[in-house]
């Protein structure tokens, strides 16, 4: 009886899941990219992770601007700013956040300009400087991540909004 009870239980959460249209994401399509030339200023984590997550995609210098699209990471600024305090004026919290300027080149006379901005928070413990500055870390790295993720998003769209159909 039990175990009919749960059976009945887990096929009326999935009905209702798959009548409000929840379904699970797909892993991204990262094939359609093609051969896409990371340039950088310098082997950031911002850069590295890119490379990685193209895969087949070449981390080049500026001289190996010959064959597109080509992705160039101009320049990665980030601030941190206090985002609350607590009762004796002491920092509780703060806000790091990062902006990513960028330039697509799908062919020698298409070039997108564009900036991608991304932030996250953590909590800050004078007692425990170590886990505070783990914690930055932390969201120093997730906040990597999302501008990565952004990008390739811009850079999916924007190939197929450029190329012909």
């Amino acid at each position: 009886m039990k175990s009919i009870k749960s059976i009945f239980s887990v096929l009326i959460i999935s009905s209702i899941l798959i009548s409000c249209g929840y379904q699970l994401r797909g892993s991204a399509d990262l094939d359609s990219l093609g051969e896409i030339r990371v340039v950088s200023n310098g082997y950031t984590s911002i850069s590295k992770l890119l490379v990685n997550r193209l895969g087949s995609s070449v981390l080049a210098q500026d001289s190996d601007l010959d064959t597109y699209p080509i992705i160039k990471i101009m320049s990665i600024s980030g601030k941190k700013r206090q985002l609350s305090v607590n009762s004796s004026g002491r920092v509780d919290e703060y806000e790091i956040s990062k902006s990513l300027d960028y330039e697509l080149l799908l062919s020698e006379n298409v070039k997108i300009k564009n900036t991608i901005n991304a932030s996250a928070s953590y909590d800050f413990n004078e007692s425990q400087m170590q886990g505070t500055k783990e914690q930055e870390l932390i969201a120093n790295n997730a906040i990597d991540r999302v501008l990565v993720r952004k990008l390739i998003h811009k850079i999916r769209s924007k190939i197929k909004s450029s190329s012909p159909r």
